[in-house]
């Protein structure tokens, strides 16, 4: 992604702290979530994006975490590598302090540093702030993060307020922090079309929040957010929208996984003159597949299961073969687009059961696992397709098409 003001956008993923509150022992970056943990899964989002350069992911300052930090990097990494990426991100693994604010700067300072070895000025660099407990986050998010800094110096993510909103005097004494049962305090209502709840990536140039947080060390100041600390010397913030999937993981109860299942069928007419693609891979025969696209069956009943266990309607709503943009169109890239759909929803493998009289296409079985594995961004291990004929019945026996049927499993936080 090319922007024109910035020459480089780090990815800060605060992950500095112990997460208790969740319950356990173990640290709520690291309990199990999607096909991975809450910190890997936020990871491979900004690293996976076409957005994002480098990623800094700041550890506890006492370096309890720094090997298991260094282990999941690695992970990320193989899983980038294997999607077969342009070029796959630097992940850094840093320290930070007791605040969050001390970590967040410490992030800031090693993006600096990198940016100045690279003959970079700060000014011209972008750096996202992102808390770990977010792996909602999705690609959606960052690109409007992203885009909106050709017009603003400063952008959060939000949600407008979908509950009524009430607020009490700064001068109560009775603190409601504590409290199990909120006590009766006289309160005013506040008009929630007005009342934005603030979500991660915030987002700023690297010279600007790195002196707004070395500012508000020096005035003693401790803001709610990195944008505060923007506001605290003068600089306004825009908003863009965010997601009900981005909600932070602070409970146990945040962490309410939900698996959806989805299937899906399509059918095509064998006819001359035409290539032969499933799930992505060209197929010597003689016959090809007729469609408005590239006819590739397989994976468009792959996308119908994908669209339907999200709640998304069909292939026939978002890519209509009345469109001529479609004409032609390789089903791989349509599937990626699909896969972005998706939003915080993570598939967790996919089956593929592809029904013809002939070509034999158990040959083309592995690169065809391959397509589908590297544009979903998942391992190979997770994709399954298998072929069959129908021993000469139907217009699929007697050589006239070809149908496929997809069945998959999508994961997410509801």
């Amino acid at each position: 992604m090319e922007n024109k003001k910035y020459e480089r956008i780090y990815s800060i993923i605060v992950a500095a702290g112990k997460g208790r509150r969740v319950g356990g022992d173990i640290p709520k970056q690291l309990l199990p979530y999607g096909n991975g943990t809450v910190l890997e899964i936020a990871v491979r989002k900004f690293a996976g994006s076409e957005y994002v350069d480098s990623v800094i992911v700041v550890s506890p300052g006492d370096g309890s975490l720094d090997k298991t930090y260094l282990q999941i990097m690695g992970s990320v990494r193989v899983t980038l590598e294997e999607r077969e990426m342009d070029s796959v991100p630097d992940i850094l693994v840093v320290r930070g302090g007791e605040e969050r604010h001390d970590s967040v700067l410490a992030g800031l300072r090693v993006a600096a540093d990198d940016a100045k070895s690279r003959g970079i000025d700060p000014e011209n660099v972008m750096v996202l702030i992102h808390d770990a407990a977010r792996p909602g986050v999705d690609i959606g998010i960052i690109k409007r993060a992203v885009e909106a800094m050709e017009k603003c110096r400063a952008v959060t993510v939000a949600m407008p307020s979908v509950d009524s909103v009430r607020m009490i005097s700064d001068t109560t004494e009775k603190s409601l922090k504590n409290e199990y049962s909120y006590p009766i305090i006289t309160s005013t209502n506040v008009r929630r079309d007005l009342v934005f709840n603030v979500q991660t990536p915030q987002v700023f140039a690297l010279s600007d929040i790195l002196s707004a947080h070395e500012q508000a060390r020096r005035d003693g100041f401790v803001g709610t957010d990195d944008a505060s600390y923007a506001e605290h010397i003068g600089i306004e913030v825009g908003i863009v929208e965010g997601s009900r999937t981005n909600a932070k993981i602070t409970t146990a109860e945040d962490l309410n996984l939900s698996v959806r299942v989805g299937n899906g069928y399509d059918v095509h007419k064998l006819v001359p003159g035409r290539d032969l693609i499933l799930c992505g891979t060209p197929i010597p025969a003689k016959l090809g597949l007729l469609g408005h696209s590239d006819a590739d069956v397989a994976t468009h009943a792959l996308m119908d299961a994908l669209l339907g266990a999200a709640g998304l309607g069909d292939i026939g709503k978002h890519f209509p073969d009345t469109d001529e943009k479609y004409k032609g169109a390789n089903s791989l890239e349509l599937l990626k687009t699909v896969n972005e759909m998706l939003g915080a929803w993570s598939v967790g493998n996919v089956d593929i059961t592809i029904i013809a009289e002939e070509p034999k296409l158990a040959p083309y079985n592995e690169q065809m696992r391959k397509n589908i594995a590297d544009t979903l961004g998942i391992p190979e291990t997770a994709v399954n397709i298998k072929a069959t004929t129908e021993e000469g019945l139907g217009f699929t026996g007697r050589g006239e098409g070809i149908a496929a049927f997809a069945a998959c499993t999508i994961e997410g936080s509801l």
